[in-house]
């Protein structure tokens, strides 16, 4: 069985001259990205159907590289490089009208511009337009640069990947297809994991194993120092209207950031990728320790966009208690659910059940009421039991995801515990005493 692989290395281009070129061709993806994304906003504004296929786009493309005398720097580029970037623009189109047919349940956007500096300067590459020998990267009109690194997969085929430029250095995410070898094991270990917001209790699992997070106290502080810092920086004018893009706002002036702010900006680029490596890290440690012992992992399907959605509203309907709710945004994003169900994904088999009612449903007897839950601890309220109150929700993911009958000597009359537990509200002492006679 064939499986992908990413691998990060740190790029070193050698010369002012590759450093330029990268520099030049991330930007000549996004004037290209612009000037396709205005080009088909146009034509929908305007009541044209547009043609966003990627053949289409790359026909165009073609047209101002070689005839339009304004853009004809764009050959100083590599154009399959350029062409790779317009894949995503077809793709959004597809699924902005395949969610306009079915009423905009999913709420797509047609694609963006790219700003000059709110934008992360990368380009995407692939097999045809780079490849990779060893320990160095080539890529077209650029040419051969130095790969630091450590790969995992040295018998991996490149596939794809992106060159991206974080914190003022420029960093090479390739795709690796690899061999993934299914070995089955003799028996087979499922554990259940409840994730929280509660600092030492991140990731707990049904076996009373409690997971706390990283300690990001001095990584955040920094962070937040830096952007007090750039919020006191002041922006000048841009006389060179050209190297701006977007469009210019009705009565204001196109801004972009002085030196000063550029070079915070890199310093909290930085604050930044220390705090996201730290939960990487974190997730890779604690998915590690669970594949370690487990072979089948059943977690919550949460959806986290949706939980961390913001409660401003709009002007028309303000919404309610916005400053909590951020608050409460920014802890779920700080607690990396994502991250640590990502890890999971390529360590053991991920199961996703409904998380419906697992933290008020005793494990014991399957009663369901919501007083029995007094912040870390849990007392059920049918038969007294008393637990861990994240301990017993763990217990009852589990339960839920493999159908199984309560731990701990509860009793269920033979019926599977179901994923909905609300059905089972109902059995407490009374019915236990009847199954008992």
């Amino acid at each position: 069985m064939k499986a992908h692989r990413t691998v990060r290395y740190r790029l070193h281009p050698g010369s002012a001259r590759k450093n330029r070129q990268l520099h030049g061709t991330a930007g000549a993806c996004r004037f290209v990205w612009n000037h396709m994304v205005g080009k088909l906003r146009d034509e929908y504004e305007f009541g044209i159907k547009p043609d966003f296929r990627h053949y289409s786009l790359c026909n165009v493309f073609t047209i101002m590289r070689r005839d339009d005398g304004n853009t004809k720097w764009l050959q100083d580029y590599p154009s399959k490089v350029v062409r790779l970037s317009l894949q995503p623009i077809e793709t959004a189109y597809r699924e902005f009208f395949k969610d306009r047919g079915t009423g905009g349940k999913l709420n797509r956007q047609l694609p963006k511009f790219h700003g000059k500096w709110t934008t992360t300067l990368s380009f995407p590459v692939d097999y045809q337009s780079a490849k990779m020998a060893g320990e160095s990267l080539y890529v077209q009109k650029v040419g051969w640069m130095k790969l630091v690194g450590t790969n995992p997969h040295p018998d991996g085929e490149f596939k794809s990947g992106t060159v991206k430029c974080e914190c003022g250095n420029w960093y090479a995410y390739l795709v690796h297809e690899v061999d993934a070898q299914v070995s089955l094991p003799h028996s087979i270990k499922e554990v259940g994991v409840d994730r929280n917001i509660t600092e030492g209790r991140l990731a707990v699992l049904s076996d009373g194993t409690k997971h706390g997070g990283p300690d990001l106290e001095k990584k955040v502080a920094k962070r937040k120092r830096y952007e007090r810092s750039m919020a006191r920086k002041r922006e000048v004018w841009s006389k060179n209207q050209k190297n701006l893009c977007g469009p210019k706002l009705q009565g204001k002036s196109r801004y972009q950031p002085s030196n000063r702010y550029l070079r915070v900006q890199i310093r909290h680029q930085r604050a930044c990728a220390a705090e996201r490596f730290a939960r990487k890290n974190w997730g890779h440690h604690v998915s590690k320790a669970i594949a370690s012992e487990y072979d089948v992992a059943y977690v919550e399907k949460l959806n986290i966009r949706g939980m961390t959605k913001s409660a401003r509203g709009t002007k028309e309907n303000p919404g309610r208690h916005v400053k909590s709710k951020s608050g409460l945004n920014r802890q779920i994003l700080a607690s990396a659910w994502g991250t640590l169900e990502l890890c999971l994904n390529y360590k053991l088999e991920v199961r996703h059940v409904n998380p419906a009612y697992s933290s008020q449903t005793c494990h014991q007897c399957g009663h369901v009421d919501k007083d029995s839950r007094k912040r870390t601890d849990f007392k059920c309220t049918a038969c007294g039991h008393a637990d861990d109150a994240d301990v017993n929700a763990a217990l009852n993911i589990l339960a839920f995801g493999n159908g199984a009958a309560g731990r701990g000597g509860g009793d269920t009359g033979g019926a599977p515990c179901h994923s909905r537990p609300g059905k089972r509200q109902e059995m407490g002492k009374e019915s236990l005493a009847d199954f008992a006679t």
